[in-house]
């Protein structure tokens, strides 16, 4: 699963923020000499060691098309697959942010027809989605697979239009030609691909909306940025945040008073642990970059803690 995007959209308020620098560096020097000139060296081992598989991570830009609409998709899956039922607040939101209102109200009354969500074109989840680009800039094409296990695995590609400044304006299924074709030429684009219920996406689509919803071109969006930090953080670790954010006068989520010009999500070593890195600045002012644990509950995968591991 990656994200690799670069193409950016807007500048947004991106200046540079560091708290608190920390540099690590551990110096260690062991020297053994044994005389065994007698002795003739080992044979080299004849099996292999297998290298460890590389942890799996998600990477986005501010402002990038298909970050921004993987982040919309993302976060609107999670609040649709919500273990409690569907989060009303937050699928609000994320429309009220990411749609311009004129096709939110065309939506509504699609959706009042064809009585089935029309941003997945379906009344269930996906199991897995894919964000891909296009030539033109501005479009994207989402790949939502739906089944799985027992049930039939079936596939609907949507294309999605933009307007300059970010938000939706349209989104329409392929045909089945243009579906196909765009299938066997998808390789070759840039995507950004996610799995619902999975800890890195999860914890990839909450900042990546997040950032977005901070990063909103009239001003934060605080709707989403509360209905997105009641959804992903534990009541009792939302209470705590809040008590340190009033202390230290930063985010907590992001651990700054700006948002990240690009940000990675990372597998832990440690089981029920993510890493987000965030890099600040850019430009004339001088990168700066965040190390983030982020701490998800056993269960429901919501977010219990966050840390802050470096700064550099």
């Amino acid at each position: 699963m990656s994200r690799n995007t670069h193409t950016r959209r807007r500048s947004g308020r991106r200046a540079a923020f560091a708290s608190g620098l920390v540099l690590a560096v551990g110096l260690g020097v062991s020297a053994q000499v044994a005389a065994q000139a007698a002795v003739p060296a080992p044979a080299p081992a004849k099996a292999s060691v297998k290298a460890p598989a590389a942890l799996r991570s998600v990477s986005g830009f501010n402002g990038d098309v298909v970050t921004q609409v993987a982040d919309f998709y993302g976060a609107y899956i999670d609040a649709k697959d919500d273990a409690q039922g569907p989060d009303a607040a937050l699928v609000k939101a994320l429309r009220a942010h990411y749609l311009t209102p004129a096709f939110a109200k065309q939506l509504a009354a699609w959706e009042k027809k064809n009585k089935v969500d029309g941003l997945l074109r379906a009344q269930n989840v996906p199991v897995d989605w894919t964000v891909s680009e296009v030539g033109n800039g501005l479009d994207v094409v989402v790949t939502l697979t739906f089944g799985g296990g027992e049930s039939p695995t079936t596939t609907t590609r949507l294309v999605v239009k933009q307007e300059p400044t970010g938000q939706i304006t349209g989104i329409r299924t392929m045909s089945i030609a243009s579906a196909k074709a765009f299938a066997k030429s998808s390789a070759a684009v840039r995507s950004v691909s996610g799995q619902t219920g999975d800890s890195v996406t999860q914890v990839a689509d909450f900042y990546g909306a997040y950032v977005d919803a901070k990063d909103a071109p009239m001003g934060p969006d605080a709707a989403l940025v509360k209905a997105l930090r009641a959804h992903y953080l534990t009541p009792a670790f939302a209470k705590q945040l809040g008590a340190w954010e009033k202390k230290n006068k930063v985010d907590g989520v992001l651990r700054a008073q700006n948002v990240p010009v690009d940000w990675t999500v990372s597998e832990g070593v440690n089981s029920g642990e993510i890493v987000v890195t965030h890099s600040f600045g850019g430009g004339e002012s001088p990168t700066v970059r965040t190390d983030l644990v982020v701490k998800l509950e056993p269960v429901f995968g919501d977010v219990t803690d966050i840390r802050t591991t470096s700064a550099r």
